[in-house]
Parts: structure tokens; sequence; C-alpha cells
């Protein structure tokens, strides 16, 4: 059986979800995930074709005898994989094919929130529409800035935070209007998408993750995006970008009005192609190409 070994940007639970779906469809390859962060719980993996490897102790150790971890564990893969930006040329030395992990969406879930026959949430019941809804942490990663301004220009617009808050909240207390409603079971996420009206977007670099906006294409939803991370500029036909809280308001009332169901299939077919099973296809395409 083909190896693969995995190079994580991120610890184990930052990266489980997007290795996982993936390993899950590519039943062909027994597949290692690196654990160079040595924070690792490997008792809840079932898949038979994936295991992790962690250096003893590797909390302590230093970056270098990571590497050299890192290197022996990889050097006997057929091919690399990684989770993010990783240095070519450390990868020269391993002398293996690299490739890049992509993020995905689980589309059955989430195209599911294009119909509004999903249980409604509790806390939603005193939440006037138009919702403007944001799925994901809540930290200062995100351009808030676009938010207070929209929020304080349009007192009749509710925006709601499904996600863990990692920022101070005691500057959106003056917006009742702002609604942080912490952080839901993933499988709840569909339903509070199916009753936003409008899906935020608000990265603030190109480091963060773009799954929230798969899920939000795969639900056909109208989508308002920062133009971060880099992947929301192949999405410019169906989301309304804005680069500052200006045009964040301007893109938000054209979002809200929007009856476009060309734009509602495109977004649909824009979050099949990023769906794990089309992931994982793609990525088998070309380890095949590779004639390894």
């Amino acid at each position: 059986m083909k190896q693969i070994a995995i190079l994580p940007a991120e610890p184990w639970e930052a990266e489980r979800e997007r290795v996982e779906s993936l390993a899950s469809r590519l039943t062909g390859y027994d597949i290692i995930f690196i654990d160079w962060y040595g924070q690792t719980e490997s008792a809840g993996i079932t898949l038979p074709n994936l295991r992790i490897e962690t250096p003893r102790s590797a909390r302590v150790f230093r970056r270098r005898r990571r590497m050299r971890f890192a290197e022996k564990a990889a050097s006997r893969a057929d091919v690399i994989l990684t989770t993010g930006p990783y240095p070519e040329d450390r990868v020269a030395l391993y002398g293996k094919p690299l490739l890049f992990l992509p993020e995905g969406v689980d589309f059955e879930a989430f195209h599911g929130a294009s119909e509004r026959n999903l249980p409604f949430p509790g806390d939603l019941f005193t939440v006037k529409n138009p919702i403007i809804g944001h799925s994901g942490p809540v930290d200062e990663g995100l351009n808030l800035s676009y938010v207070r301004a929209a929020a304080e220009a349009h007192p009749e617009w509710a925006f709601v935070f499904v996600g863990p808050v990692r920022t101070g909240v005691s500057a959106w207390q003056a917006y009742p209007n702002i609604h942080l409603l912490g952080e839901k079971p993933p499988h709840h996420l569909p339903a509070y998408i199916s009753r936003f009206d409008v899906c935020i977007n608000i990265a603030g670099s190109d480091a963060a993750s773009p799954k929230g906006l798969y899920a939000y294409l795969a639900a056909g939803k109208p989508i308002v995006s920062a133009p971060h991370p880099a992947q929301a500029l192949d999405y410019t036909e169906v989301a309304y970008l804005a680069g500052t809280p200006e045009e964040f308001i301007t893109c938000c009332k054209k979002a809200i009005g929007e009856r476009d169901a060309w734009k509602v299939r495109r977004r649909v077919e824009y979050g099949r192609a990023a769906s794990w099973d089309a992931r994982a296809a793609e990525l088998e395409r070309m380890i095949k190409e590779l004639s390894l």
C-alpha cells in the first residue's frame, strides 16, 4: 500500500477534521500524521488507514530535533502532504513529491441549510431579520471594525456570531443588534446558517481558514466577504467583496436585497466543488499522475 506522510501546520485538533475527512476517502493509502507538536490524543482515531507518529517528549523538543524526527518519518513515505506553508528547501531534503492537503466542506450537511426545514435554533427566536451571520471563532483575526460600523449605521440589522469568543466583548455591549451566541456543536451549524439572510466572511489575513466560506457556498447563501483568505477572490461572481467598513455596509445592502437565482445555483456549484469528496478525488488524481 502506498504511504502518505502529512506535515501539519497546526496541532492535531486544529487539523483533525481536514485529515480525517480526506483519510476516510483515500482508503487505498496508508496515511501517517506526523505530530511534531506532541499534542495528540490518538485513542479516538478509528480509521484503519490513519495513524499518528509523535516524538517522545515532543513538548520539550527543540525545533531542530523535531525537524529530524519529521525527516525520518517522511523518508518512508511515497508522497508528502502539507496543511500549510512549508519550506521547499526542507522538503527537497526528503526527496519526495510535495502536495497540499486542501480544506473542504461537508457539502451535504451545509447544502441542507439552503432549505429552511432544519430545526429552528432557540437562541434565534428573539432575533429579528435581516440576520447577517458569521460562523467561526470571534477573535482579533477578524475585521471587527466592519461589523461595528455596520451595526451602528443600521440598528435594524441583526449581526449573529456563532462560534467561540476569543476577544473582549465589552465594546460589543453598546450594540443591542450584535448577538454573540458562542460555540455550538458542529452538527448544529447548518441550522444556524439556514436562518442567516446574509453570511459574512471577515477574515483579516490569508492565514485564515476558508472552510467557513465553503460552508456558505454550499448553502447557497448571499456572501459578503473581505478579500481574505485568498480563496475569496475565486468567488467574485457570487460574493460581494468589501475592503473597507464603508464597502462592507454597501455590500450588505446589496446582499440583503439579492434576488438572483443564478447566483444561488452558482454558489452551490462552487460549494460542491469544495466538498470533501471532490477534494479527495482531485488529490488522488494528482498522486496517480506522479506515477508512484
